[in-house]
């Protein structure tokens, strides 16, 4: 007698960085929705075996999609990170916000299909939306519906993302074997002091140049780019997860230096390794604006949040490549994102910025 088949369902999909990730812990995703054309576009083409939908989840009826997807099958588990402006710490923080509401739609869903197990990602944000009125209520709906929940914020540095990116997880399951559940770390900060044994016995947290020192240097592009457009590794892997990402990959693609203006690559000159925009020399100091602009990465440190807006240096982040005098191209943010160099996202560069830096990284 055959198995019966596990079905894996991924709302608010994206470019696909949560599917990626459970693909790599053997999981098979059949159903993935989006909205957002290039997202999808990303995604379809990244899971050509996963049936991905460009559709909007508000005007989704669950009982035609389990008819039509699943012929009524039971579904072992729902993951997605429903879109979090509302709740983001970059801009202002709407409660209002008509997109916070699609967290409901994903509660809707659970509510229908009764998975084993759900796994919903979100901002840090969201914990202190209505001094935490918010996510109780979100809590509570999945309790009545009969899922216990544990809710984690997870550091992706923990788990072998070169990267300082911090995101609400809530777990759910119909059994109580979720609150024993521990999320073992797979890395550690080397900077704190550790008693615990096990913990001292974990590797350091990797460092943006653990992630691109095989890619660092790289020249103004001034040719048409196209989508197709692929450059050749020049220099061998350096370590293990440099070799991990280029796994069947033949070149880079997405790997140009951004042009910038000769007053912006004045001030780029002018700061340094981790530093940003307020160490600028007096003549090149800006007027107004978020503080923490124009950030240099460090090579020695795990990078910052890697944000939608990675692509720009005068955006609040750290975003500065941090030897050249240029913001990180599309793979270097997608290589501090734990995307392998063979995922390939679509349409414009800022398009593609925004996949980058809107995924889950997948290792997370």
């Amino acid at each position: 007698m055959s198995e019966k088949k596990k079905f894996l369902i991924d709302l608010f999909c994206g470019a696909g960085g949560l599917s990626l990730g459970f693909e790599m812990a053997n999981f098979k995703v059949d159903l993935a929705i989006e909205l957002e054309e290039n997202y999808y576009r990303a995604y379809k083409r990244n899971h050509p075996g996963t049936l991905s939908l460009h559709k909007d989840i508000t005007e989704l009826k669950c009982n035609e999609i389990s008819e039509k997807c699943f012929q009524n099958q039971e579904i072992e588990g729902i993951i997605g990170g429903p879109p979090c402006i509302g709740f983001s710490t970059v801009g202002n923080r709407r409660p209002d916000d008509p997109r916070n509401m699609l967290i409901f739609y994903f509660i809707q869903w659970i509510k229908y299909f009764k998975p084993k197990f759900f796994v919903m990602e979100n901002v840090p944000r969201i914990l202190s939306m209505g001094k935490g009125k918010v996510v109780e209520r979100v809590i509570n709906l999945y309790k009545e519906i009969g899922y216990n929940c544990k809710m984690e914020t997870l550091l992706a540095a923990d788990y072998g993302v070169p990267q300082l990116r911090q995101r609400v997880f809530i777990l759910g399951t119909q059994d109580k074997s979720i609150h024993s559940l521990k999320i073992q770390k797979t890395n550690r900060n080397n900077s704190e002091k550790k008693s615990d044994l096990e913990n001292n016995a974990l590797p350091s947290y990797l460092t943006v140049q653990d992630a691109i020192s095989d890619i660092l240097n790289i020249e103004p592009f001034t040719k048409k780019r196209t989508d197709d457009m692929i450059k050749q590794y020049s220099h061998q892997s350096k370590t293990r997860y440099q070799k991990y990402l280029r796994k069947n990959s033949t070149g880079l693609y997405d790997h140009f230096a951004p042009n910038h203006s000769e007053l912006v690559r004045n001030r780029i000159y002018h700061i340094k390794p981790g530093f940003n925009h307020s160490s600028l020399p007096k003549k090149f100091q800006l007027k107004g604006g978020y503080p923490n602009i124009y950030g240099r990465l460090s090579l020695n440190t795990p990078a910052d949040t890697i944000t939608g807006n990675c692509g720009c240096v005068s955006a609040p982040g750290r975003f500065i490549h941090p030897i050249q005098n240029r913001a990180i191209s599309v793979r270097e943010a997608a290589r501090l994102q734990s995307f392998p160099d063979n995922y390939r996202f679509c349409g414009t560069m800022r398009d593609k910025y925004k996949q980058v830096g809107n995924a889950v990284p997948p290792l997370l």
